[in-house]
């Protein structure tokens, strides 16, 4: 695959996440690139687990996607996160679903606000966590 990227998941496409005619259901992708940024977190030790329990909490404000090619049952693809960018109160994920043999699926943009686990309130984002998610960069 032509761009490592920052983070990227491999799998094969399941029946169970695909519409009538068997290509990937948009809501499914959606999971794919939510799933893709949890193991993002994960590997940066801030996984969800973590900031369910003592926060912040990081709720999507903004989601959007771009697709270019179906995905059908059984295609292996990769799901990768292309870049991670921080300003001072959301985080922004860019991310790429490609085909085995690196054709862009679809493309998303999924942003982050980082609130309050307490007050509910939008803070800034924790110094730690910036660093822990940025570190890749």
């Amino acid at each position: 695959m032509a761009n490592s990227g920052l983070h990227r998941i491999h799998s094969s496409l399941r029946l169970g996440r695909t519409d009538a005619a068997g290509v990937l259901y948009f809501a499914s992708a959606f999971d794919l690139a939510h799933e893709t940024i949890e193991s993002y977190l994960d590997s940066c030790g801030c996984g969800l687990k973590t900031l369910l329990k003592s926060g912040p909490y990081l709720p999507i404000v903004h989601a959007e996607s771009d697709f270019k090619a179906p995905l059908r049952t059984g295609d292996e693809f990769s799901m990768t996160i292309e870049t991670v960018d921080c300003s001072a109160h959301s985080i922004a994920f860019a991310l790429r679903l490609a085909s085995i043999d690196d054709r862009t699926i679809a493309t998303f943009n999924i942003v982050h606000a980082c609130i309050d686990h307490v007050s509910g309130k939008a803070i800034e984002i924790p110094a730690a966590l910036r660093i822990a998610i940025t570190r890749a960069k």
